[in-house]
């Protein structure tokens, strides 16, 4: 049997944003939203995976997102028109995130041309 991600789990200082960012953005389905412990939570569908949304605890703060934590560096969504998908992102007030602010192609060999989006936290989000 080979193992295959059942989801990704994000925590975010901003929850409401995060949950209208993948929505409507991504197209995402929110599948359930409830408290959770000391928090709320979300379950979005995004494809054939699940992303898991959490709130920062009751009484909480979460320290802003920066390139020093460890941990995963970004998320990354497939689209058929890089281009198309960046003009409907900025009419829903999406923005390329700072550290990339134009497209490009990796040099690496049969890459595409890729964005990162500014995410929710500060998060690179690529497409």
């Amino acid at each position: 049997m080979t193992p295959r991600i059942h989801h990704v789990a994000l925590q975010t200082a901003h929850f409401e944003q995060a949950i209208k960012f993948y929505t409507e953005l991504f197209g995402a389905e929110l599948v359930v939203r409830r408290p959770f412990k000391r928090r709320e939570m979300a379950w979005l569908r995004i494809g054939g995976i699940q992303l898991e949304l959490f709130s920062a605890r009751t009484g909480e703060q979460l320290i802003d997102w920066n390139d020093f934590l460890p941990g995963p560096v970004h998320l990354a969504f497939e689209v058929n028109d890089l281009e198309g998908f960046l003009h409907r992102a900025k009419t829903l007030g999406a923005q390329l995130h700072p550290s990339h602010p134009a497209p490009f192609t990796p040099p690496v060999p049969g890459a595409g041309r890729i964005a990162y989006l500014l995410g929710p936290d500060g998060e690179e989000v690529e497409v």
